[in-house]
């Protein structure tokens, strides 16, 4: 029997994660219209929020969890979706408005899970209390280039 290796696929998850990302971000954006009906507009946010998740590991690492529960929570609709088809010949009965928001509930529920599972031990330094909160480097670096701003703007604009 042959075997085949494909580890090496797994290199190509960040530029997976960029390319559904910015599918799914512009085909939002298109069909919601938030941001009007440029196109261009569309493509850049998308672009700019793909580019975002690309670089950030703790980002790139919830699209690798939160994909597969996803494309299998989907597979498992299809599947209830056939079977209430059979047994049922009319489906608007059983998928009545409530059991719409159950399924929201649902995903909903598997996104937070997910993200507390991804990046938990990030947000655990920021509810650890106000004093450590306030002694880590990149807070103290705020507060140091919010006065140093505050004094920029303060001595061009005295008289």
């Amino acid at each position: 029997m042959v075997a085949i290796d494909l580890t090496g696929i797994s290199s190509f998850i960040p530029v997976f994660g960029f390319l559904l990302i910015f599918v799914v971000t512009y085909a939002l954006l298109g069909k919601t219209q938030a941001l009007g009906e440029n196109k261009f507009v569309h493509i850049f946010v998308s672009f700019a929020i793909s580019i975002i998740f690309l670089v950030s590991a703790n980002a790139v690492n919830y699209v690798k969890i939160i994909a597969p529960w996803f494309a299998a929570f989907i597979v498992s609709l299809l599947f209830i979706v056939l079977l209430v088809g059979l047994i049922k010949k009319d489906i608007d009965t059983f998928f009545n408005p409530r059991f719409a928001w159950v399924l929201v509930a649902a995903l909903i529920i598997v996104f937070i899970v997910s993200a507390i599972f991804v990046f938990g031990d990030l947000l655990s330094k920021y509810f650890a209390g106000p004093k450590t909160f306030l002694m880590q480097p990149q807070i103290i670096g705020i507060i140091v280039l919010l006065g140093i701003t505050v004094f920029a703007a303060w001595l061009l604009t005295r008289k």
